[in-house]
């Protein structure tokens, strides 16, 4: 695993779920977190822990749904530290099987939280990463983005726009030395995911997808900054888009019910 004392790393969505998992973890390997989530109380007892491990890590209030104040957070965090070295961008909404058609309204307040807050974070960070030749970003991804299934087609768009934007963006900061990540966590038993099975109309994913919090971060920390892009913490998933073009109609069959 990379040896993380000292690097100065900003996690959104610390507050609860992967967010959190990540954020304990990457002060327990010695790094100075600024966990980023709209929930204080929760972000307070999110520090209490971190700085068992490293007492300079701290919080910031920041609804994601509002890019430009997750842009002068940055700023603000690179003005007192000198350096931004780790970006997780995992807050995220959506994921629940919709009933109604999607609308302009609830595209945009999904795209807002899941695409673009992340990248604009990822366009503010970077020139400083690339700048000092060294640095990562990690952004929470989902199979729904590149394997989409009935009924969320919000959330799937955001999540596919994610992916594609750090793809792009990855081919730039890579000879910089700056690593960027798209993470595929399978389905992990967060409040988000409990939600979207118990009153989002989503069936209980097979054993073989589904992954706790822990598993996703330890897998995240060990490849923080390896060269390969993509993180996959389950393996299954990747075959989804194969079979949707070797045997579409047998993919359409299978995607049919959620």
């Amino acid at each position: 695993m990379w040896d993380y004392r000292g690097e100065v790393a900003v996690v959104t969505g610390a507050s609860a779920g992967l967010g959190r998992r990540i954020a304990l973890d990457l002060a327990s390997a010695g790094a100075v977190v600024i966990g980023v989530a709209r929930r204080e109380q929760r972000l307070q007892a999110l520090v209490d822990e971190m700085r068992r491990h490293n007492p300079e890590s701290c919080y910031r209030v920041c609804d994601l749904s509002d890019a430009a104040s997750f842009v002068s957070l940055l700023e603000q965090v690179e003005d007192k530290y000198s350096r931004i070295d780790i970006l997780a961008n995992i807050a995220g909404v959506g994921g629940i099987i919709r009933t109604e058609p999607v609308t302009a309204a609830s595209l945009r307040s999904i795209m807002e939280v899941n695409f673009i807050a992340p990248v604009a974070g990822m366009v503010t960070v970077l020139p400083g990463m690339r700048e000092r030749r060294f640095g990562a970003i990690a952004n929470m991804s989902s199979d729904d983005g590149r394997a989409p299934g009935p009924g969320a087609a919000d959330y799937s768009a955001s999540k596919a726009a994610l992916s594609a934007a750090t793809e792009s963006l990855s081919f730039d900061a890579r000879p910089d030395g700056v690593f960027l990540h798209t993470v595929y966590p399978g389905w992990v038993p967060t409040e988000m995911g409990l939600t979207a099975v118990r009153d989002g109309g989503l069936s209980m994913p097979p054993r073989v997808v589904r992954r706790t919090e822990e598993q996703v971060s330890s897998r995240v920390l060990r490849r923080m900054f390896d060269p390969r892009l993509e993180i996959n913490v389950a393996w299954l998933p990747l075959v989804a888009p194969i079979l949707r073009t070797v045997s579409p109609r047998t993919y359409q069959r299978m995607r049919a019910t959620r």
